[in-house]
């Protein structure tokens, strides 16, 4: 139904003047805007339109080209027993406007003679063909008589419709068209707005997501545990009503014979089936088809299937017992594969309605997939060092250094694709916001030259004018012109200061994630170790002293972004010491020097970093560089930081770290490496270090 709009006081007689017309779509505009959600946008711009133009219905529907659908998404119309057209439509129910649709163009139909007086001719010779299409085809849009279709673009080429409906013959004049059109390019931005927030929103799910799902692995090699956790999270978080996981390896061949076999079958069923579902719809596992056509093609094939409508899909025969019983309509089926080894399917459907599976779904399951491999690779390898040590006692020695070297491997594998991430997470924010900045920036003395051009201005009619009329008195006292004169030279100032403050930040953030650099190259340690601090500045602001005692250092050939990852790491370690201690004042102290080193034929560098914090206490100093060990509360801490530098600096760099502490008065920790790498790693080991899951297999057979 409409909203009320009294308050509004709204009146098509509005749109006939341009002043009223601006007022009036800036009012809508403010309305629309007022919320971040895509959903809310478009209901907000519908009820709008539905109100202003006393429409009877008044909708907005996405148009798929992949799938030649239609999604109406919201609508608003003026009688309770108007049906509903809520949902997925086929592009072939709009007749003779499929194609225009299609093609994202204009649409007019006024459900009488196209040759109105007051149309513009190209919009005339338009409705005329349209009406003529609509004729031959005895289909109206959506049900309606007239109607008027707006399209409305996303900024990824993807577009939309914005649908005025009435169920009796109505002209839309070259006003209304002209109008809707402007609101539909301030719609256009809004939902530029919102679906930026919204994806904001998804990724952070996302990455939430698999953390958790990191998290588990490191803490648990329970598989069960893990991937029905997993799942379940996965279908809150998509929204789907059913979620499993199908463990390929070792099931079996061929349908059962006999009942011993079929016991055998369930049992291993069990083992192998992991789902999760929501009701009213019931597990699907008993039925569940291990030869199934989806199964054998994802199998065969090693790629996702994505079914938005089951039946319409060619594989899936309409017959097909099993997704009848399981009420399937929509499937979005991802292979857990790593090394191009399969080692389970990841199954996620809808029951309700058929769905469109958007890339954002599609990015989220492709991640949970990722992580579930790694946690299959590494439960694998502990149920098989379990086995060897049930099975012979005398290898213990052996079983515990294996199971040493898989946390170890866990430890690099998450530390470097956690940093893979964040480089390019850091480096890509600082792109996107270098632009809009930079814009700003250099903008910032025009507007302080035009400002002042202004005042000047202003001071000149003032002394032309010195009796102005009583309304520019009235309207100087209600600006308060003073005040504003001055206060916005400051308020000048402070954007500027603001500006450059931000850009800073930028080139900290790209010097910290040098993703656009070669992996191993010359660089300043002291500007590694600047960019830290600067990241680190909102920690370090009041309390916290930075004292630097820099050397005069060459530059030092290394792998910048882990050197770097190595100060923040030390840094956070020695801001977090201080934030638990009492003394006053808290200091940070940073001493770099060149050094010689025996038997050494290039100089090495020691780079410091101390703190007067509580010291660390002697009964764990022996462990501090040990995977996974910290002293933090579960979930305030990794216990990679310290595992993951030392790895750095020792195997990477061939250098050495170390730490000297007593309690109550502070900790240092010192780390050396040569200016230049002594053992650089092969061209594979330097992918590995940015990419570990892509360069493991060539690594490990020498390639």
């Amino acid at each position: 139904m409409f909203p009320d709009c009294s308050s509004k006081k709204l009146s098509l007689s509005w749109i006939q003047y341009s002043q009223q017309q601006s007022v009036l779509l800036r009012g809508i505009v403010d309305r629309i805007r007022n919320s971040l959600e895509v959903k809310v946008v478009l209901q907000s711009a519908v009820d709008e339109v539905a109100a202003l133009l006393k429409l009877d219905c008044c909708c907005f529907f996405w148009y798929f080209r992949d799938t030649e659908r239609v999604q109406v998404v919201c609508e608003c119309f003026s009688k309770r027993d108007r049906v509903s057209q809520l949902g997925y439509h086929p592009l072939e129910a709009f007749g003779g406007a499929a194609g225009a649709i299609a093609n994202g163009q204009l649409l007019i139909r006024n459900g009488t003679a196209a040759n109105s007086p007051g149309l513009p001719p190209l919009i005339a010779r338009l409705a005329s063909r349209l009406q003529r299409e609509s004729r031959q085809s005895g289909r109206g849009i959506l049900g309606a008589c007239a109607s008027l279709l707006i399209p409305v673009r996303k900024q990824d080429g993807e577009f939309g419709f914005l649908a005025c409906l009435a169920d009796k013959p109505r002209f839309w004049s070259a006003m209304e068209v002209e109008f809707i059109q402007s609101l539909a390019q301030q719609l256009e931005i809004a939902l530029c707005q919102a679906q930026l927030y919204e994806q904001t929103q998804k990724q952070a799910q996302r990455e939430k997501l698999v953390n958790h799902i990191t998290t588990q692995t490191r803490q648990s090699f329970d598989l069960e545990k893990i991937l029905t956790e997993a799942i379940a999270q996965l279908l809150e978080a998509l929204d789907a009503d059913r979620c499993l996981v199908h463990l390929v390896e070792g099931w079996g061949d061929g349908p059962t014979k006999d009942l011993k076999e079929k016991q055998e079958v369930e049992s291993f069923r069990r083992k192998h089936l992991y789902e999760v579902c929501r009701e009213p719809f019931p597990a699907s596992a008993e039925d569940f088809d291990p030869h199934g056509p989806i199964t054998q093609w994802v199998i065969q094939h090693g790629k996702p299937a994505i079914i938005s409508d089951v039946a319409e899909d060619e594989r899936i025969d309409p017959s097909n017992e099993e997704y009848q019983k399981a009420q399937i309509k929509s499937s979005l089926v991802v292979p857990v594969q790593a090394n191009e080894t399969l080692y389970a399917i990841l199954y996620l459907n809808q029951c309700s309605y058929p769905r469109y599976w958007s890339d954002n779904d599609q990015r989220l399951a492709h991640a949970v997939a990722d992580q579930l491999a790694i946690s299959l690779q590494q439960a694998r390898l502990y149920a098989k060092t379990q086995r060897q040590a049930a099975e012979n006692a005398t290898r213990a020695r052996e079983l515990a250094e294996t199971l040493q070297e898989l946390r170890q491997t866990q430890s690099q594998l998450i530390q470097s694709e956690k940093m893979s991430s964040l480089g390019q997470l850091v480096a890509g924010l600082a792109h996107e916001i270098n632009n809009p900045i930079s814009f700003i920036y250099g903008n910032i003395p025009y507007i302080e030259t035009y400002v002042c051009d202004l005042i000047r201005l202003l001071f000149a009619y003032q002394g032309c004018c010195a009796d102005p009329p009583v309304e520019l008195q009235d309207l100087a006292k209600e600006v308060e012109l003073d005040f504003l004169l001055r206060d916005l030279p400051h308020l000048l100032r402070s954007m500027k200061a603001g500006t450059e403050r931000i850009r800073e930040l930028i080139v900290s953030l790209q010097n910290f994630s040098r993703l656009d650099q070669a992996a191993r190259k010359e660089v300043d340690i002291h500007q590694g170790l600047e960019s830290s601090l600067t990241l680190l500045s909102k920690h370090l602001q009041g309390e916290i002293q930075v004292v630097r005692h820099y050397g005069d250092l060459p530059l030092v050939e290394c792998y910048a972004r882990q050197i770097n990852q190595v100060f923040m790491n030390l840094l956070i370690n020695a801001v977090e010491a201080l934030n638990r201690s009492e003394v006053v004042p808290k200091k940070i102290v940073l001493h770099t020097e060149l050094i010689l080193m025996e038997d050494a034929n290039v100089p090495w560098i020691r780079v410091a970093i101390a703190d007067n914090g509580p010291g660390i206490a002697a009964e764990i100093q022996s462990k501090i560089f040990d995977p996974f060990f910290t002293t933090k509360e579960i979930g305030q801490g990794m216990g990679l930081g310290l595992a993951a530098s030392y790895q750095t600096i020792v195997n990477q760099h061939q250098g050495n770290l170390k730490f000297s502490s007593k309690p109550n008065t502070g900790s240092e920790f010192m780390l050396e490496i040569p200016i230049k790498l002594l053992n650089p790693l092969s061209a594979n080991c330097e992918q590995a270090i940015d990419n570990p899951f892509e360069s493991k297999a060539a690594i490990a057979t020498g390639e």
